[in-house]
């Protein structure tokens, strides 16, 4: 086959799964009464998937509806909205999102049209407004996204509630807690508690069964933390990416990997070593399943390495 077919084959193929990308509908489960779940793609974003690679959860009360974090982008809220609307009358009256990055925060404009309270952290919104658009003309020019993901003009602080440490929220048949943890994986990482079905939302708090992403991350803030704040008695939690967590070992996915990176900054700044010689120090085994390893240290160590030299 001559390279111009192969190249003709490629461009098919992506236009095809783009097409499919952009036209199924959002698939959610129910994982107990009134709990919705939306698995993110265990992947880089790119595409075909849009950036689809977050999970997302629905609580549905009797009176109002709940929903964590907004998607990547407009169209996928959308559908998103429309997908709730066929399981519940109970309208869409909060959002919560759980912190700045695109897979979790792009959809919020569809929200703010339809009327509901968002929640989310002030330092993470300042980030979002301000370093937005860059990242999502790099999202568009990069990795092939939608140029009409969203629009920060229409975004304003106004539609915006900040949440500075905790709050109960009545869905009518069962309370919400939602907490700000300050920082950890971002500048203020929001999680959420369903007291009836004893279900922890985390966004990327938690990741389970891949390398947590650490670029903007507080690292000795964010271990404590996972010891430290999820103290309420849980059955299920929902990690930022990845599947549901019904057991405390399911924790040390994130744990094991921020020890590793904060031994490997300390022990790269000691020696003097290069970003390319830490991606070649040793794996410990009870971290050498997690996927996506290489390309996460990639992203983050160099900005790490940085902070941690003007910290400590």
């Amino acid at each position: 086959m001559s390279y111009f077919n192969k190249i003709l084959l490629l461009l098919i193929y992506l236009i095809f799964n783009y097409s499919i990308a952009d036209n199924n509908d959002i698939k959610i489960n129910k994982i107990f009464s009134g709990i919705y779940f939306l698995n993110g793609v265990n992947e880089e974003p790119n595409a075909i998937n849009q950036g689809a690679i977050a999970n997302i959860a629905v609580i549905i009360g009797k009176k109002a509806v709940l929903v964590y974090d907004a998607g990547p982008s407009k169209s996928f809220a959308l559908k998103l909205i429309k997908k709730i609307k066929s399981l519940t009358n109970a309208p869409i009256k909060y959002l919560i999102i759980s912190h700045r990055h695109f897979d979790h925060a792009y959809g919020v404009e569809a929200f703010i049209e339809q009327g509901a309270k968002i929640y989310m952290d002030e330092r993470e919104f300042k980030y979002f407004i301000n370093e937005g658009p860059k990242i999502n003309n790099l999202l568009i020019k990069n990795m092939g996204f939608n140029k009409n993901n969203i629009n920060f003009d229409k975004i304003l602080e106004k539609d915006i509630t900040f949440l500075k440490s905790e709050k109960k929220i009545n869905l009518g048949d069962r309370q919400v807690l939602i907490s700000n943890l300050g920082e950890a994986h971002s500048k203020g990482d929001i999680i959420a508690y369903d007291y009836f079905s004893k279900t922890y939302i985390v966004g990327d708090f938690i990741f389970q069964g891949r390398a947590a992403a650490f670029s903007d991350a507080n690292i000795h803030s964010w271990i404590k933390k996972i010891e430290q704040k999820l103290n309420l008695p849980w059955n299920y939690l929902i990690p930022g990416h990845g599947n549901i967590i019904d057991k405390k070992v399911g924790l040390n996915d994130t744990k094991n990997w921020l020890l590793f990176i904060n031994k490997s900054i300390k022990k790269a700044i000691t020696q003097g070593d290069m970003v390319s010689e830490v991606l070649d120090y040793e794996i410990p085994k009870n971290i050498r399943t997690l996927s996506m390893k290489k390309i996460t240290l990639r992203q983050g160590l160099k900005r790490q390495i940085q902070l941690y030299k003007k910290k400590y």
